[in-house]
């Protein structure tokens, strides 16, 4: 499969980072050289220098004959313009990034269409949607459906005094069916866990459930439900623009952001929400925006620093629910170790949506998305395949490999070891870093 992409930026680089494993033919278009230099660097793939709307450069790149075209520049406009042309020049599939979610209204999607462009990803709508499905689900750090919600994925932090601290997971007094523990994080590492692994207080696992069985992994793991009204942002910028816009009124936001024009421009576009100017970091401004009374904390500036520093003070002061944007991978796992809830990043999230759609298209039948130093995988059992021999206990399955849960005939449910795969059967796979060749290997 051919893909280009065009923008190398924090979008377009992770997003080619993600691609370059899967055994494709990537190039990706940039004007700045040095960006170019290190991905080509870094990672098996081939790099342009060129504008992607210019002619001559996509001709350079085969566009042609590319499966999928994406372009992620910071510039909607530019974007639309590539697809267009790349369309119009052969490309199959087409995905522009654009920065406002009111491109995305049915009309525009329509004139775009026809335009060339098939898909419209906003880095900006999908960061809103995970905050509010974040708030929506107070009690887990991470909250991810599949199959139209019948199969859940979980990131859950072990309480204290959780039913699961201390015990084994083969001696666990609960129906086995009931969930999956496909990866557990401890001291900044992932693991993939057996029967024999013992749970630990402060543990984050990442538990696979059916819908029906979500109250259960809060149970199990010492985790309360609780309602969430009142919310306070830290930061402003279009991320939290459209949050406020594609909320609900179950919310109660309070906006604090220190530059004077923000506040002017949050006031005017929506103007059901308290804005408050003022620092964060000072404590008389938390207490007028009404920390005290306020059950989720979210912490959006551009500073990854701030806003693990911001989070990590709103848990002093007794806010339950803390959500921190982390751009920077660097803190990704501090942020975690401290505790700090829910981590969003733009780039995965942008990635994660770029490869449902190949997936959706049929492009693209495996990795979906990206946990800390593991990958979970969606692929199609094919006929004949080494995991049709014999029921999972009885295959000879690595152990950084784990089947989480499978989908049959529009059927969802866990795998266990009396499960028998079938060809058509799509799988979700969790694996370690550097073991997705050998899950591959067992559905070849």
């Amino acid at each position: 499969m051919k893909i280009v992409i065009v923008g190398a930026g924090s979008v377009g680089g992770h997003l080619a980072r993600y691609l370059s494993g899967e055994q494709m033919d990537i190039v990706i278009i940039d004007t700045d050289i040095k960006k170019l230099t290190m991905l080509n660097i870094e990672h098996n793939l081939m790099t342009i220098e060129g504008d992607g709307t210019d002619e001559t450069t996509l001709r350079r790149a085969e566009v042609a004959r590319c499966d999928i075209f994406v372009s992620v520049t910071n510039l909607a406009e530019r974007n639309i313009v590539a697809c267009g042309l790349a369309k119009e020049m052969g490309a199959r599939i087409t995905v522009a990034r654009v920065n406002h979610d009111g491109y995305q209204n049915d009309w525009n999607v329509r004139v775009f269409r026809k335009m060339g462009v098939d898909h419209l990803i906003s880095p900006e709508l999908l960061f809103a949607r995970g905050i509010i499905d974040s708030l929506q689900h107070s009690w887990a750090d991470e909250w991810i459906e599949f199959n139209n919600g019948r199969i859940i994925m979980l990131g859950v932090r072990v309480a204290e005094n959780a039913p699961l601290a201390g015990h084994c997971l083969k001696e666990l007094p609960h129906n086995h069916e009931l969930l999956h523990v496909a990866a557990a994080r401890r001291n900044m590492k992932t693991l993939i866990p057996n029967g024999n692994y013992r749970v630990l207080a402060n543990d984050v696992l990442y538990v696979v459930t059916t819908s029906d069985h979500a109250d259960d992994v809060a149970r199990l793991t010492g985790n309360n439900p609780f309602g969430i009204k009142k919310v306070i942002i830290a930061g402003s910028g279009q991320v939290v623009e459209t949050t406020l816009l594609n909320s609900s009124n179950e919310f109660q936001f309070t906006v604090v952001e220190n530059d004077m024009s923000n506040v002017r421009r949050l006031m005017r576009n929506c103007p059901g929400c308290e804005i408050i100017q003022g620092e964060t970091s000072e404590m008389g401004v938390l207490q007028e925006a009404g920390i005290g009374r306020a059950q989720a904390f979210v912490a959006l500036t551009d500073s990854s620093e701030c806003n693990i520093l911001t989070s990590l003070k709103a848990r002093e002061l007794g806010v339950k629910k803390t959500i921190a944007r982390v751009e920077r991978w660097q803190f990704y796992s501090m942020a975690e170790s401290f505790g700090i809830g829910t981590i969003i990043n733009k780039q995965m999230l942008v990635a994660n949506a770029i490869f449902q759609l190949l997936i959706d298209e049929g492009s693209l039948t495996t990795k979906c998305l990206v946990l800390p130093d593991a990958e979970m995988v969606r692929t199609e059992v094919k006929a004949g395949s080494r995991i049709t021999k014999a029921p999972v206990r009885e295959l000879k399955i690595p152990a950084e490999i784990t089947f989480a849960a499978l989908m049959r005939n529009g059927k969802s449910e866990l795998v266990t070891g009396h499960t028998h795969f079938t060809a058509g059967d799509q799988v979700l796979v969790v694996c370690l870093q550097g073991a997705l060749q050998n899950a591959r290997k067992l559905f070849n």
